[in-house]
């Protein structure tokens, strides 16, 4: 086929862009403008309407939300080409790019790139030759990684740093290539040192550091988890350690052995000297081995009652002062300026009659839906309700996640307000993509039998539940139950509602 026959299949593409690194050294906002005019021209001239899906933030091949919203669509069918500059801002990742290539040759849809090439990859020729260049893409984006860990290996030798955004206190001089100590933020990491060796909580000391104005490098509140962190980093003593980490960070990082960190010590100004340093680490582990009555002891309901105001674990605990009656305290969680959660407790034995009472409910319930399993017309009406009820609630998150960018674009709402809405919308699709594969992959056996197990946990917990106690007690209610949320605000004139969430 050639060009005129392939432009003529042409009507509706999708143009993508992200973000990538440029040896021209040429701004990256730049380059990204440069390449999306050039695409919008090469549709206008070919008189083709389109869609543009372009990554906001520069990313890895896992994490873009764009380029996963595009691939939802070419399944869809919305579009007859992908037009991008080439295949190597699409996708160069050794696993992803024969993936997309086939959903390509799936959907017979064209790739396009901005030299007008245009590849059909139902022909062999054409699949060779764009499977050689994302071959040549992977290799030369291999070599890069490469040379920059090579870099990376190299400074941190030589006592430079290499670590990214520098840590709070600090600023990077890129014409000497050094840290700086930045003084305003540097007082907040002293006083945070002084109140750990003074034996204050991180959680304390971040409250009051927010009280006092401080916010951290991304203009947030300090959390105990932050100040635990800076206390840890070895950069405030001026030491600088790099090779860490295998990985990007320490979600999907992993610690390489001790003897392989790179470490050069008075490499970077100090906040703290060494022996202020070494003493607020030791405060530390201090604190870490004294762990409270409460929490060496598992009761029942350990880690199973959730705040429904904030989200904290309830403790349970013996209140001294009522013959060591245990009791559900109320939380005790305090905000970013140290204002407490206002969600009540309760008595243990009370919440325990409630409970008991709810999963003796849940059973009755267990049993209904068993008989009506067993009645195959109603059930199989029913499985085909949900299926379509779950497709609708798909179809209606799509929708919502295209206004979002149209309002986006049209600069209807901020890129946070954005942000925000498009990861909750994400997380929702997500969760409801599950629940649809999982429904629609279950038969009625399946189905039967798993009610069929979830029934005789309750019956085992029912029957017993009164002679055992302890940790035991807890794996029982816990083999049944992921958490059990509380809402019981003080002075409020509603009732206390508990709401389950099952593990079925």
């Amino acid at each position: 086929m050639n060009l005129l026959e392939l432009k003529s299949r042409i009507k509706h593409v999708a143009i993508y862009l992200r973000k990538s690194r440029n040896k021209e050294g040429e701004e990256t906002e730049e380059t990204l403008a440069k390449h999306r005019e050039r695409l919008i021209e090469i549709v206008n001239k070919n008189n083709w309407s389109y869609e543009i899906f372009q990554e906001v933030e520069s990313s890895m091949d896992e994490n873009r939300p764009q380029y996963q919203r595009l691939k939802s669509k070419l399944s869809e069918g919305f579009f007859d080409g992908v037009l991008s500059v080439n295949l190597a801002r699409v996708t160069r990742d050794d696993a992803e790019t024969p993936r997309f290539m086939n959903l390509l040759r799936q959907e017979d849809i064209l790739f396009i790139t901005d030299s007008e090439r245009i590849y059909d990859l139902e022909v062999q020729e054409d699949w060779q030759a764009l499977k050689f260049t994302g071959f040549v893409n992977n290799w030369e984006y291999e070599n890069i990684k490469a040379q920059l860990r090579k870099g990376k290996k190299d400074s941190a030798k030589m006592g430079r740093w290499s670590n990214g955004v520098p840590n709070y206190g600090l600023s990077y001089n890129r014409l000497d290539k050094t840290l700086e100590i930045d003084e305003e933020k540097a007082e907040a990491v002293r006083m945070a040192f002084e109140m750990v060796i003074n034996n204050i909580g991180v959680d304390n000391i971040a409250i009051a550091l927010n009280k006092l104005g401080y916010k951290t490098n991304r203009n947030c509140y300090f959390s105990g988890h932050a100040i635990y962190r800076i206390i840890r980093s070895e950069i405030y003593k001026g030491w600088i350690v790099s090779n860490r980490l295998k990985g990007r960070n320490l979600y999907d990082g992993k610690l390489r052995p001790k003897e392989q960190w790179i470490i050069r010590k008075n490499a970077a100004p100090q906040i703290v000297d060494e022996k202020t340093w070494l003493m607020a680490n030791e405060a530390l582990d201090r604190r870490k081995l004294l762990s409270p009555r409460g929490k060496q002891q598992k009761h029942a309901l350990s880690n199973l009652i959730k705040c429904g105001l904030c989200g904290r674990t309830h403790t349970v605990s013996r209140k001294r002062d009522r013959n060591d009656a245990l009791a559900v305290q109320a939380c005790r969680k305090k905000d970013p300026l140290g204002n407490k959660c206002n969600n009540s407790g309760i008595k243990y034995d009370i919440m325990m009659e409630i409970i008991v009472e709810h999963i003796q409910e849940k059973r009755k319930e267990i049993l209904v839906q068993l008989q009506q399993v067993n009645e195959e017309e109603q059930t199989d009406n029913l499985k085909s309700l949900k299926i379509k009820k779950l497709r609708e609630q798909i179809k209606k998150n799509k929708k919502a996640q295209e206004i979002l960018q149209l309002q986006l674009e049209e600069e209807l709402i901020s890129f946070k307000e954005f942000k925000d809405r498009r990861n909750q919308r994400i997380f929702e699709l997500d969760d409801l993509e599950k629940e649809l594969a999982q429904l629609s992959d279950t038969t009625k056996e399946d189905e039967i039998k798993s009610k069929k197990s979830f029934l005789d946990k309750l019956d085992n917990f029912l029957e017993n539940w009164y002679l055992i106690e302890g940790a035991d007690l807890n794996q029982e209610l816990m083999s049944f139950l992921n958490k059990i949320i509380w809402v019981a605000p003080r002075n409020s004139k509603e009732p206390p509602k508990l709401v389950f969430d099952w593990r079925e």
